[in-house]
């Protein structure tokens, strides 16, 4: 692994012809935004390039252009090709990209902005202080002269608004606000991008209360907690945004869990916090992520994830 500057960036860029993009499993919108916009970027360039995810792409995101262009793993399994490049976005490690890995001997370039990137690539564009990949390829873009369309624009700002919870996160700075004003002033459209994202039909209300029951608070309710059962996971899917910052917002709470039952005995979880670092905390579980938002999965049922957990958190 060696890690790149900008410049050495696009020359390999500019030196490769065909390009496969990828992103990590669970796609969200900083994913799924920087990917098809750096898309549209490249194809600008006069690049061949294609888009494959190991996973299903959420309807929510299906407003964005070149959707439609992202591939299953399968589908490149029975059309095979052969690129110069696979580029990795906003996977923080190899494991994270499912089965695409292995379908490409191409060297592996990876454009990230994890603190817990365990540095799996050939190449890899690290940029830690970003709140989000997004916010990454909007600076490439400005600082390479590579236009910003309208529908770039528009999957920028969301890849970007996604990832900082459209500007409240902590990880929001004033170049993170300079990158989403650049795709505002390209045609990105704010109001349209949120009322999209944040949409919820009545089902999903209804599984929001039975899902409200389930919070709890641990350590001087410094610590809060919330469950979705494996019965409700299947019929979420993936579309579990939204349910941790419910606890996140409560004024004595610095960590917010999200429990997700993905069988009787395993957890996926995702951690919030104010103050804590639960990078950390997600790290002692072979998880990681950022200091403020992290992530793990732990071989158990919810209750004993949850045990696990708090014996952990000081």
């Amino acid at each position: 692994m060696s890690k790149i500057t900008i410049n050495q960036l696009h020359m390999a860029l500019y030196e490769a012809n065909s390009i496969m993009l990828t992103v990590h499993v669970r796609p969200d919108g900083d994913a799924i935004g920087s990917m098809v916009a750096f898309y549209e970027a490249l194809i600008a360039q006069g690049k061949t390039v294609h888009m494959v995810v190991d996973d299903v792409i959420p309807e929510r995101y299906s407003f964005l252009s070149y959707i439609d262009q992202i591939k299953d793993v399968a589908y490149y399994e029975a059309n095979p090709v052969s690129v110069d490049m696979l580029m990795v976005l906003d996977a923080s490690t190899y494991e994270r990209i499912g089965r695409v890995g292995a379908l490409f001997s191409a060297p592996i370039f990876n454009i990230d902005h994890h603190i817990s990137n365990s540095e799996f690539a050939d190449h890899l564009y690290l940029k830690p202080e970003f709140a989000a990949t997004g916010e990454i390829i909007t600076d490439l873009c400005e600082q390479w002269n590579w236009p910003i369309t309208e529908s770039m624009a528009n999957a920028l700002y969301m890849a970007i608004a996604t990832d900082c919870g459209f500007f409240k996160f902590s990880n929001t700075t004033a170049n993170t606000l300079k990158m989403a004003s650049l795709c505002v002033a390209a045609g990105a459209r704010p109001n349209v991008i949120s009322e999209t994202i944040e949409a919820v039909s009545a089902a999903r209300l209804e599984l929001t209360k039975q899902i409200m029951q389930t919070i709890a608070f641990y350590k001087d309710n410094r610590v809060a907690t919330i469950e979705i059962s494996p019965a409700v996971m299947a019929i979420l899917g993936d579309d579990t945004d939204g349910f941790v910052d419910i606890i996140r917002n409560v004024d004595t709470v610095d960590v917010a869990i999200l429990l997700k039952g993905e069988s009787p005995n395993r957890t996926r979880i995702s951690l919030r916090s104010k103050g804590t670092d639960v990078n950390a905390i997600a790290n002692h579980f072979g998880g990681g992520g950022h200091i403020r938002a992290a992530g793990c999965t732990i071989d158990a049922s919810i209750d004993e994830a949850k045990s696990r957990l708090l014996e952990v958190i000081k």
